[in-house]
């Protein structure tokens, strides 16, 4: 019996240290398309500065998740 639930997920990423971890997540999730339905991302504006800080970009911009 094959399982053909998809998941909603939501993301929340923070301020805290650690913009490799949530970037790293995001690409992952993006690759498991087939099996999620939806993802929602909840990032604050911390986690923005914080994310250009450690990875020196913005990338956060072009994730395809709302």
């Amino acid at each position: 019996m094959q399982n053909n639930h998809k998941h909603k997920i939501i993301i929340a990423i923070t301020g805290a240290s650690g913009a490799i971890y949530a970037k790293v997540v995001l690409q992952k999730l993006q690759q498991l398309h087939e099996q999620i339905e939806t993802v929602g991302i909840v990032m604050s504006d911390n986690a923005k500065d914080v994310w250009k800080f450690e990875l020196g970009n913005s990338d956060y911009e072009n994730l395809t998740f709302t």
